[in-house]
């Protein structure tokens, strides 16, 4: 007698299974990558944020640094006492602005009196990186090229009007903490600029820059700020 014949089907996924699969697969992969490129981009902008602060953090502290040297030495530490356009005393605060200082003193402790200029320039046909903040130093009555030039950079404009900062980039009070309103500028070249600067204890400093990348999250720029008090030594 003959056995009867068993047929099986071999156990397997449908095509359609397959591409359903395939598909949930896809949409997976994709939200993993999706989160690790937003990782990297977060990453990425943490980086330059922390490279710009850290140059920020070193150029405010030469700023800080040349204050404290301002005016040091003092006409009346020679005798008799020299004149304050004499290479070998420094006049302290000799310009001011919102937006510039220019001083006199020994920043280099060399026993040599320089003139520091630091100042914001909002364009340069020379240097595309502006705007920025330039410092340049040179010995004073040697005329000289200006030493030891640098900069910062990516600076957001100083100012309260529309796309600037909404501080000025520099704040001066006197001993009591008064402002001290040098709007239009002042120098030691007239009596009412002498004035002025001579009531000028503090500086306050007010630096905003703008990253180059953008947030990874909002698509904007992304802006930080650093602020920083500097006090005038009375030597």
């Amino acid at each position: 007698m003959t056995e009867p014949r068993v047929c099986s089907k071999a156990a397997g996924f449908s095509l359609i299974e397959a591409m359903v699969g395939l598909v949930i697969l896809t949409i997976i992969m994709s939200a993993i990558f999706s989160q690790l490129n937003q990782v990297q981009k977060a990453s990425s902008s943490e980086a330059v944020k922390m490279d710009l602060t850290q140059q920020a953090r070193e150029f405010v502290d030469q700023m800080v640094r040349d204050l404290h040297m301002a005016g040091y030495p003092r006409p009346d530490m020679y005798s008799p006492p020299l004149p304050l356009d004499n290479p070998l005393v420094a006049a302290g605060l000799v310009r001011v602005s919102p937006t510039e200082i220019l001083l006199e003193g020994d920043v280099e402790t060399s026993g040599s009196v320089d003139s520091v200029d630091i100042q914001y320039v909002p364009a340069d046909a020379a240097d595309p990186q502006c705007p920025c903040i330039k410092r340049s130093e040179i010995v004073k009555g040697s005329g000289a090229a200006p030493k030891n030039f640098t900069q910062l950079e990516q600076v957001m404009p100083p100012g309260t009007g529309a796309g600037q900062s909404g501080e000025d980039l520099f704040t001066f009070f006197d001993k009591n903490g008064n402002p001290v309103d040098v709007t239009g500028g002042a120098d030691i070249s007239t009596p009412s600029g002498q004035a002025t600067i001579g009531k000028i204890h503090t500086v306050k400093i007010d630096l905003s820059l703008l990253s180059p990348n953008p947030d990874p999250v909002t698509r904007l720029p992304q802006r930080f700020s650093l602020s920083v008090t500097g006090h005038l030594n009375e030597y």
